[in-house]
């Protein structure tokens, strides 16, 4: 019987381990296989032939991409990869930027597609860039506070700290959006700042999210409120659900779509 050989009992054990880990997921294994799969989706992208053009470096030296799809018209500016343990986002942007490039006639604006703005993050699996900064708590805003409630928060040692942040900046000095999408994970909602309700609206009736201005906790130094409150963009932050990335597709490819086209 097993229980007199303790060392096939372990097998046994370890083995239905592996078994329910692999068929329905933990969340550290899925987070961590999820954080491979989209790394290796950026390292794809200088090779993929949809004409990325990289904008500037990270801290750490990887290129941060753009692609612009569109030769005129009202402009809309969407990120991925704010945060690198919210692989979702980057999924999703890619995908988009990969079937707008093979449906062009689709766009009737245009957008300027950032899939990954911040890459240490992304490679590392982590929330906080390669200076240990959450740069959505970086930005030169009003309420900006070097006060932090957890590590994960770090806000940088002063506003714009940080080169991703700087980058941001530039992107919007460059293109002038009349709107920002900015795609995060992993609370269920289209949270929207500045003159953007409509936008949320229109997004809400394909994707079905709810939608709301408040995210429910305080997030001094946003790039949200930076751009949102602060310039009077039209911001969407979109934060998608759990890692479900044939979902997220499913249900917010006719959404972004509809947000880009929106006179």
């Amino acid at each position: 019987m097993l229980k007199n050989k303790p060392i096939l009992r372990i097998v046994v054990w370890l083995a239905a381990i592996v078994y329910f880990v692999t068929r329905y997921g933990i969340p550290w294994y899925q987070g961590h296989k999820a954080t491979e799969e989209v790394s290796g989706m950026y390292q794809e992208l200088a090779n993929d032939n949809l004409g990325w053009d990289v904008v500037e470096y990270s801290t750490q030296g990887h290129p941060i991409y753009q692609l612009v799809l569109g030769d005129s018209g009202v402009t809309t500016l969407l990120f991925g990869g704010f945060h690198g343990d919210e692989p979702g986002g980057v999924d999703l942007v890619i995908r988009l930027a990969r079937y707008l490039s093979a449906h062009p006639g689709t766009l009737t604006q245009r957008v300027v597609i950032v899939p990954v703005l911040n890459p240490d993050a992304l490679l590392a699996g982590t929330r906080v860039n390669a200076n240990k900064v959450d740069i959505n708590r970086n930005f030169p805003t009003k309420d900006w506070s070097p006060a932090y409630t957890k590590e994960r928060y770090f806000p940088g040692p002063e506003p714009a700290s940080e080169k991703e942040t700087a980058i941001a900046m530039q992107l919007i000095d460059r293109w002038k959006p009349e709107r920002i999408i900015s795609i995060h994970s992993d609370l269920h909602v289209i949270n929207y700042n500045g003159p953007s309700r409509e936008l949320a609206l229109r997004m809400a009736r394909y994707n079905h999210y709810p939608i709301d201005d408040d995210i429910g906790y305080p997030t001094p130094g946003s790039f949200g409120t930076y751009a949102g409150e602060e310039m009077g963009i039209p911001t969407i932050t979109l934060e998608l659900p759990p890692y479900n990335p044939e979902e997220a597709w499913k249900n917010n490819r006719d959404a972004l779509i509809a947000a880009i086209n929106m006179p």
